[in-house]
């Protein structure tokens, strides 16, 4: 059983490896930051960032794809720089197997909203890039600033790769000897090792606003 699992997550995990296109012809992935203005509020949004492939194979074997942001917006300072507000949310791609189809959530501190179902990635790709405008405080007026934003792209929950590693530790040990259920931890073993053999399961991007004026 452990034999014929482990070649199968070899098998997939070359089949990845292989299959794994390089980007489109949108470019390099992007934070687009659109600070706010007398007709509009601050929105951000991550460009060109599950183009890859890769992201697709993922999807369809059970892998969801996070995309984890945090806004700042700090205040220039004499000496220092400061910082007056931090907003974090999340954007999680994941496949269905049985529906065959692609949903899209954002995940805010106000709760979990649908960016809808797609029965391709492509679309649910799109629906990943649209912007969000989160809900931060703003500077006393008078005052110079500027946002910044960050986004880890992760292919497992940080709660998963905890998991994973317990299992590779000995945590399957009970399950080869009848004491659990050897389909969980032979399925977390699976994954970890696509996951590692991929290498990059967290990917890191950054920008910062021009100098803005409150």
């Amino acid at each position: 059983m452990r034999r014929r699992c482990l070649r199968h997550c070899l098998a997939l995990a070359v089949a990845l490896l292989t299959g794994a296109s390089p980007l489109s012809a949108q470019g390099p992935p992007t934070i687009d930051i659109r600070p706010k203005s007398a007709t509009s509020a601050l929105s951000v949004a991550a460009r060109a960032v599950l183009t890859d492939q890769s992201f697709d194979e993922l999807l369809r074997n059970g892998f969801p794809t996070r995309l984890h942001f945090r806004a700042e917006i700090w205040t220039i300072g004499r000496w220092f720089d400061d910082v007056v507000d931090r907003v974090e949310w999340d954007i999680i791609v994941s496949y269905d197997l049985v529906d065959r189809t692609y949903t899209v959530e954002r995940w805010t501190r106000e709760g979990v909203s649908s960016l809808g179902s797609y029965s391709r990635f492509v679309d649910a790709r799109a629906a990943s890039e649209l912007a969000h405008t989160p809900a931060m405080g703003l500077m006393a007026a008078g005052r110079r600033g500027y946002v910044t934003v960050q986004v880890d792209v992760q292919t497992l929950a940080i709660s998963d790769l905890d998991e994973m590693q317990r299992w590779l530790q000995g945590e399957a040990r009970p399950a080869v000897q009848g004491k659990r259920n050897p389909g969980t931890a032979l399925t977390r073993g699976l994954r970890t090792l696509v996951t590692r053999l991929l290498g990059g399961e967290v990917r890191h991007l950054e920008a910062r606003s021009g100098v803005l004026q409150f």
